[in-house]
């Protein structure tokens, strides 16, 4: 067998620093000033914006019709509903560098004309993607473009503030990368302002045109959540997250004993409050993907608590002869290598959602990542420990309850500490019950007198006379 660690020596310094951090989660919550509610937990409205200026207007004045769309590596046009076949035309940034020849090459597609409004030496995978193809008329489209850092609409996350600083606790976070200029505006409806989405959009609007005045405000999308939805939201919330520890507790309480059940669900609760202290010190938005992201990590923690607690059962049988601490030491040396490989190879996967993706699933996979960690360090270190606890607590009480019974000698004839006594079932079997209890009541009897028949004298046979 391995080698075992004894990790229930360090229990008491593994639960000072869970309070420790969960206690400073708790300061540094207040301190900041509450939690960065989102959307969905908040009455208000959300607005993602995108600072740019027109690159180019195109349209089409052809047989058929013509869509036209930008992705990021290259610029397509469709044309289609022509005597001749569907044709489609696709330019890539790498091949056209600039604005100049990729005017020149739209320009070269029958029907096609454009018109430049910035400079023409300006790189054409600066673009802004559509997010839909869009359909090309005499009207023509407008294309934007992301401004250079020396521009004058070139728009920083604290120029944003400063625009909208007469709104007033308005929240604004950058979206992606810095260089996109894309921001989410949060404003919280208070009831004092009529029809407020409406209100309150034109006004972000108005704000944003006049500070940045040479520029184009792209409005990606818009949310509004009034007071009751967002009061119902949370409510359900609070419901949906204790029903689940309920659900966790019965299951716990089924498969295993009480003991292991109220461990399980107490290390939960230490995994609720660790994540909830660090959204709070470090400002990450509560929004319906951080519930998710909660949830989630409940379900990962108590899956790794009950293959611990397996390993646990499975030994106590094993080794009958064996303290109940050594057999916990032992379960967790045994399922440590298991936890912190399957805890890994999940992180990993998470990472690269963390790292390539954006807005809420950014955060649902920043989540994830603090919850596997935690989640993966309580299973083994605090839930464990809890269930040594309860059981040695549960041993000293029963003990405790023979003393008052048979007297105490009771104490030196009950087996302190063997498997029977410990979170095996809590409890020895009605057999060895049995014979404690007649044990006890001997000792403490004293001596008895027995009463001895003298033994019986066997007749000699007699010889026979020759």
């Amino acid at each position: 067998m391995k080698k075992v660690i004894k990790f229930m020596n360090l229990r008491v310094l593994f639960v000072i620093i869970s309070v420790v951090l969960i206690l400073g989660g708790a300061v540094g919550t207040i301190l900041r000033g509450g939690f960065n509610l989102g959307i969905d937990f908040q009455a208000g409205l959300t607005m993602r914006v995108q600072v740019t200026e027109n690159a180019f207007t195109i349209t089409y004045t052809g047989e058929g019709n013509a869509s036209f769309n930008i992705n990021r590596t290259d610029v397509a046009v469709n044309i289609t509903g022509t005597e001749a076949s569907d044709q489609e035309y696709i330019f890539r940034f790498e091949d056209y560098t600039n604005l100049r020849s990729l005017r020149d090459a739209l320009q070269s597609i029958p029907g096609i004309s454009t018109e430049l409004a910035a400079d023409e030496n300006r790189r054409a995978d600066r673009l802004i993607n559509i997010n839909s193809p869009v359909s090309l008329t005499r009207a023509g489209y407008t294309a934007h473009v992301l401004p250079q850092a020396d521009s004058e609409i070139f728009a920083p996350i604290s120029s944003m503030r400063e625009a909208l600083s007469s709104l007033g606790g308005a929240q604004i976070t950058i979206v992606g990368p810095g260089i996109n200029q894309e921001y989410t505006i949060r404003t919280q409806d208070s009831g004092e302002i009529e029809n407020f989405s409406d209100e309150m959009s034109t006004r972000i609007q108005s704000l944003l045109a006049g500070y940045f005045s040479k520029g184009v405000i792209l409005v990606n999308q818009t949310d509004y959540v009034g007071p009751r939805f967002s009061k119902d939201l949370g409510k359900q919330t609070f419901y949906l997250t204790g029903i689940a520890l309920i659900l966790i507790l019965g299951y716990a309480w089924f498969r295993f004993k009480l003991g292991y059940a109220v461990s399980a669900i107490i290390a939960l609760l230490h995994d609720a409050l660790f994540m909830i202290g660090v959204i709070g010190t470090f400002q990450i938005e509560v929004s319906t993907a951080t519930i998710a992201a909660v949830l989630t990590i409940v379900g990962y923690s108590i899956n790794d608590t009950i293959v611990v607690y397996d390993r646990v059962r499975e030994n106590v049988t094993l080794m009958r002869d064996t303290d109940f601490e050594t057999i916990i030491n032992t379960s967790i040396s045994q399922s440590m290598s298991r936890s912190l490989m399957t805890s890994f190879t999940t992180i990993l996967a998470v990472s690269a959602i963390y790292i390539f993706a954006a807005g809420t699933v950014k955060v649902f996979a920043l989540n994830m990542i603090i919850g596997i960690v935690i989640g993966t360090y309580s299973s083994m270190f605090i839930a464990s420990p809890i269930l040594l606890g309860w059981t040695n607590s549960k041993n000293r009480r029963k003990h405790s309850k023979e003393e008052m019974k048979f007297g105490k000698h009771a104490e030196k004839l009950l087996p302190a500490g063997k498997p029977g006594d410990n979170g095996s079932g809590g409890e020895p079997d009605a057999a060895g019950a049995k014979e404690v209890s007649v044990s006890v009541e001997r000792k403490l009897q004293g001596p008895q007198l027995i009463e001895r028949k003298p033994p019986k004298l066997k007749k000699k046979p007699k010889s026979k006379k020759h």
